[in-house]
């Protein structure tokens, strides 16, 4: 008697509570991680900048708009290589050696051709409490080539776990910021007509460059919008975007709007998949006119499926973009690898460690 209710309670519960596939390899972060008790109440949200909110409905305009000659995507890694404690006194210092890499790729559309014209790799002690590290340079081992040279060296007043984190993190947005900024100023390389394409949020960044520049959010880890407006961003199609929004707070304003990315002989419903899949949000700085930026919004509905990743290729389809996702592996390939310099950080901070037995401060 019992087995003959188990498959229909299941089926209830399966349907009842919606649950569906995340396509996304278990090896990364999910891309919809949204938990309503961590979103911050600072964000304040107006849905009425390019509709009232009574007339939010999906937007694709039936007639392709006039598409950038060039794309300039920007992208950055970063890896904490080892984290290290030392102290002052009774204070327990936090610390982390890190490497970032950051770079571009420009697609040019007029001749449909993509090259990397850019890479730098950085490598950076960062240190909390106002204590400012010393240039260290990890000699090669004897067997082994290559000295491992840390030159940038940063503090902050902030001293906790996470610390060294967040200041590698700002290190490596800055560096996006500029390689963006100092590219867009070359024209043997970037033509008139160029949208830039940061891969992910603004983060109110001011990009100073004579082009826009969108950022590209492939996580979604606030919900910014609320019922109706909500749904319709569950029922957008591929290529379809919702109205712009503004999202303010104290840092300043972006433009948004969510889009379906991914392809149309792809169909997420008959896969299993969830309702949000494929879709990413699209930031824009908020001093941009509005004319403009529904310009940017309707442009965006074509480009963006254009360079979606497919899932025989990347494990984040649709939501990593080709030249990105190609671009990434460059830049870890530069990066070097995490276990040989890990092991060289172990073996350098304990022969460190030996050496300085029985001073009061351990050195870095």
């Amino acid at each position: 008697m019992t087995t003959n209710l188990v498959k229909p309670i299941a089926e209830n519960f399966w349907s009842e509570y919606n649950i569906r596939l995340e396509p996304w390899s278990i090896g990364y972060d999910a891309p919809v991680s949204i938990n309503p008790e961590e979103i911050p109440t600072s964000d304040k949200v107006n849905t009425e900048v390019e509709v009232g909110n009574g007339d939010w409905q999906p937007i694709r305009n039936a007639i392709a708009p006039e598409l950038p000659n060039q794309l300039l995507f920007i992208d950055g890694r970063l890896r904490i290589d080892a984290l290290c404690n030392g102290r002052r006194d009774d204070e327990i210092l936090y610390g982390a050696f890190a490497t970032i890499a950051v770079g571009a790729v420009l697609v040019d559309r007029t001749i449909s051709r993509a090259k990397c014209i850019a890479t730098e790799v950085k490598r950076i002690i960062a240190i909390g409490g106002n204590l400012n590290p010393p240039v260290t340079i990890i000699p090669a081992p004897i067997s082994g080539r290559g000295e491992l040279k840390y030159d940038c060296c940063l503090t902050s007043s902030n001293n906790d776990v996470d610390t060294p984190s967040q200041i590698v993190q700002s290190a490596m947005l800055d560096e996006e910021l500029r390689i963006a900024n100092e590219l867009s100023l070359k024209k043997e390389l970037i033509k008139e007509n160029t949208l830039i394409v940061r891969d992910g949020p603004l983060l109110y960044r001011v990009y100073q460059t004579p082009f826009d520049t969108i950022g590209y959010v492939k996580t979604m880890g606030k919900a910014y919008l609320r019922g109706d407006n909500a749904q319709v961003l569950r029922s957008l199609k591929v290529g379809e975007r919702t109205p712009i929004f503004r999202i303010s707070n104290s840092k300043g304003s972006n433009l948004s709007w969510y889009l379906r990315s991914g392809s149309k002989d792809l169909n997420y419903k008959k896969l299993g998949y969830h309702d949000l899949h494929g879709l990413v949000r699209i930031d824009l700085d908020g001093s941009v006119p509005l004319d403009r930026a529904k310009a940017i919004a309707d442009q965006s509905t074509y480009l963006i499926p254009q360079y979606a990743s497919h899932p025989t290729r990347d494990p984040r389809a649709p939501q990593n973009l080709t030249p990105v996702g190609a671009l990434e592996k460059e830049l870890g390939r530069r990066m070097g690898s995490r276990e040989l310099i890990s092991r060289r950080l172990r073996d350098f901070l304990a022969e460190s460690a030996y050496r300085e037995i029985g001073s009061k401060t351990p050195s870095f």
